[in-house]
């Protein structure tokens, strides 16, 4: 097994919740991947007698890296306003459902607006409640978290597991005034572009390893630069840790792992839209459908209409092996699901009303079997 990979893939590993894999990951960590993480990808490695966890704060900012379950703006702020709250309460330290939405109100009331009696606020509560849960910030003493939306006046006892103060990365800045994502990309040296320390490579190897596609958009590029100088280098301490090869292009490069040694979420996988995604690519490198003219930045230009038309296209080309879900969505929503799949690729890139073919989408091709049966064609 390979302990680094699931570094990546996990957010932590807690003793209490499965001390076997606790102790599997902490006797793995050694000096050596301890200063792999911290020189080449600048990340933190917290190793303690309750957790082991790899911060892996990004290189840059995209909508894939949010909390799947959240919906709104309001559950990021509810789920500050529950680490808050536990950061005051003791190890084991139990408390009513009454007492932490008071301290959310209390917590939020300048920032948002927050009334637990409407069925919104309640459904955003209930969402933090079960993703607390589920990564063991707190756990549930007597009661149950079901039906919570529809009743108010439902009360439930929590205890606090002591991990809050674990969840959150620790910043070397003063956070207290800032606004957004931007504000922490404009005060951070690795974000920002120069040369300070080790920001550069932490860059490169952040996206490396934490992106589907590391893209530029000029020759004099001063990451990529970086990457096609220090090409050998890169590829032997990544090989260390991961199966796969570095292959380099001129506006992109991608790790691309080992068919049998992926991990995480993979693209192309065996999900039905991930599937037509891998399909539509094969269109689009094999040119059948439309003339792609490239631009001087190593991407191929489409207006968004175009790209609508394509989606629906190929649903007409191959809906008849998507699989009922698929086909019977309306064409706003089918055309929304597949944007919205490609863009977390980094497949396309949005510029307005226009869209930016990348090289990711050469870089995968889906065809169907020669003995496949499409789903409408079978019996019953």
């Amino acid at each position: 097994m390979n302990e680094f990979t699931d570094l990546l893939e996990q957010f932590w590993f807690i003793r209490e919740s499965d001390s076997s894999e606790y102790f599997r990951i902490k006797r793995a960590v050694d000096e050596k991947m301890k200063k792999f993480l911290n020189e080449f990808a600048g990340w933190n490695i917290i190793v303690n007698n309750k957790i082991v966890k790899l911060e892996k704060t990004p290189a840059e900012a995209k909508p894939y890296m949010g909390i799947q379950s959240f919906e709104n703006t309001n559950d990021y702020c509810l789920f500050c306003a529950l680490l808050i709250f536990l950061d005051d309460k003791f190890d084991g330290e139990q408390f009513l459902l009454s007492e932490l939405t008071e301290s959310m109100e209390k917590i939020t009331g300048n920032i948002i607006d927050i009334n637990f009696t409407r069925f919104t606020d309640r459904k955003s509560l209930v969402r933090v409640l079960k993703f607390a849960q589920k990564m063991n910030l707190l756990k549930i003493s007597d009661g149950s978290i079901e039906n919570l939306e529809n009743d108010r006046e439902k009360q439930i006892l929590y205890e606090n597991t002591g991990l809050s103060s674990y969840f959150s990365v620790n910043h070397n800045i003063n956070i207290f005034d800032f606004q957004n994502y931007k504000d922490f990309e404009s005060h951070t040296d690795v974000y920002l572009d120069n040369d300070t320390g080790y920001a550069r490579t932490n860059r490169v190897y952040r996206r490396l390893l934490l992106q589907p596609a590391m893209y530029w958009e000029s020759k004099d590029d001063k990451d990529s630069i970086y990457l096609k100088n220090q090409r050998k280098s890169v590829r032997k301490y990544l090989d260390e840790y991961l199966n796969g090869r570095l292959d380099i292009h001129n506006g992109a490069a991608f790790y691309m792992l080992n068919e049998n040694d992926t991990f995480g979420k993979i693209h192309p996988s065996d999900n039905a839209l991930s599937g037509f995604a891998a399909l539509m690519c094969a269109e689009l490198g094999n040119g059948t459908l439309y003339l792609l003219p490239q631009n001087d930045k190593h991407k191929y230009h489409i207006a968004k209409e175009q790209f609508n038309r394509l989606i629906l296209d190929c649903r007409e080309k191959f809906g008849a092996g998507l699989g009922k879900q698929l086909r019977e969505l309306s064409d706003g929503r089918f055309i929304k699901l597949v944007t919205e799949y490609f863009s977390n690729w980094q497949l396309i890139e949005k510029k307005g009303d226009d869209l930016f073919l990348c090289d990711g989408i050469f870089k995968t091709a889906g065809i169907f079997p020669k003995d496949y049966k499409p789903e409408s064609s079978k019996e019953d």
